[in-house]
């Protein structure tokens, strides 16, 4: 009786060491397939329609919806708060 109930151990027990293998192999293969691609609907285009000679320094986060950004023009350095909601410029802060 202990040597069935032995074998009977090692056969359930190899059984599931093959299942669990078998899972492992699927969770690597979807961790290294997964490539989700960006559809139109989540890629959002932000522009504050700078002119060449004026660029970004600094983008610092006010809160979730508005960005305060750093501009410089030439020797001119001016904020803008841009509202991401609504696509927009709140306000122009400059000298």
């Amino acid at each position: 009786m202990t040597n069935s109930f032995l074998k009977f151990t090692v056969i359930f027990l190899a059984i599931l060491i093959f299942i669990c293998f078998a899972f492992l192999l699927y969770g690597l293969y979807s961790k290294i397939s997964n490539t989700e691609d960006l559809s139109n609907e989540e890629i959002a285009h932000y522009s504050l329609n700078l002119s060449n000679s004026e660029s970004i320094k600094d983008i610092k986060i006010i809160n979730e919806n508005n960005l305060l950004i750093v501009v410089s023009s030439n020797d001119q350095i001016y904020l803008i708060i841009y509202n991401l909601h609504k696509n927009k410029i709140i306000s122009k802060i400059g000298k």
